[in-house]
């Protein structure tokens, strides 16, 4: 039965990176305005249709250029293992990419048609975008999760500012500059993540031509640089919260996760095997959960 090969292929242990942005700042606009809870169920749809999307196109591309092979540490790949073909994989692509076209049209149907022709057409471009550039992070001549801190730059931006600002847009229609601090914020705990695949998967991607940010930097300076992003997003928080003080409970549930955070960083600058990696990944994908969570749910009245 292949269902569960798909729920592999899925990754269901990264989905929470991709919802958690939306429902964070539903939570901030829901304290500040009304909010259209049909709005909200079409982004979270759409962020996770994205997310499987980007991942299926991460198991076709990474096996057609050799890239998940077995010399590789991080979890086996279901195209690399056999579950799944690579004509199956493409139909799914497409599929997908159907699919998250149709979810992001009804969302911005929803959220903007009626209100600003111009903002949706603009809009309606970024569907096309964000659908691309989940399938071509890793498939294509000159695939950008291959060159150095492109795949960095675009985690920031689809991770962070169309999240989390993106998604704060069709709810309020206004854009906000402490949005965009904290969906900064996110973007670097979502950087982290990356850089733990890439951290982990360094020696297997330098033989493959697979130049990612921790490829170019080697361990050390991989680690130092994994700091600098928890540490700033961490940075970025403070001053959101700061902002937006209401009750010092908000305080409390923003210190909660960021302790965890700066015990994580501690495991990174310590670790020695690159096979421990796998479990401060999901470890870190749970904590971005757990912060963005934690920050959203302080702004229920």
């Amino acid at each position: 039965m292949k269902l569960k090969y798909w729920i592999y292929a899925a990754r269901i242990h990264t989905l929470p990176l991709s919802f958690s942005g939306v429902t964070l700042s539903f939570f901030i606009s829901k304290s500040r305005t009304n909010v259209n809870i049909i709005a909200y169920i079409l982004c979270i749809i759409t962020a996770l249709l994205l997310q499987i999307l980007a991942n299926f196109s991460n198991d076709y591309g990474d096996s057609i250029t050799g890239v998940d092979n077995f010399k590789r540490i991080g979890p086996k790949r279901t195209i690399q293992c056999g579950f799944i073909s690579l004509s199956e994989m493409k139909k799914a692509i497409y599929i997908f990419s159907i699919l998250s076209f149709f979810s992001g049209f009804f969302l911005l149907c929803e959220t903007i048609l009626w209100k600003n022709f111009f903002i949706f057409i603009i809009s309606f471009i970024g569907i096309f975008i964000c659908i691309c550039s989940s399938i071509k992070y890793s498939i294509g001549s000159y695939p950008y999760g291959y060159v150095v801190g492109m795949g960095d730059l675009f985690v920031l931006i689809f991770f962070g500012f169309f999240s989390v600002e993106g998604s704060y847009f069709l709810y309020t229609y206004t854009l906000c500059i402490d949005i965009f601090i904290l969906s900064l914020s996110i973007g670097l705990l979502n950087i982290g993540v990356l850089n733990i695949n890439n951290m982990r998967d360094l020696d297997n991607d330098y033989e493959n031509r697979k130049y990612t940010t921790a490829v170019w930097l080697g361990i050390k300076y991989a680690k130092l640089y994994h700091t600098f992003v928890i540490s700033l997003s961490i940075l970025l928080g403070i001053y959101f919260i700061f902002l937006n003080k209401k009750t010092i409970y908000q305080w409390f549930f923003f210190i909660f996760p960021v302790i965890f955070l700066i015990l994580h960083i501690k495991n990174i600058i310590y670790m020695k095997e690159k096979k421990l990696f796998n479990s401060e990944l999901k470890k870190l994908v749970m904590l971005t959960f757990l912060y963005e969570f934690s920050i959203g749910i302080s702004f229920i009245n």
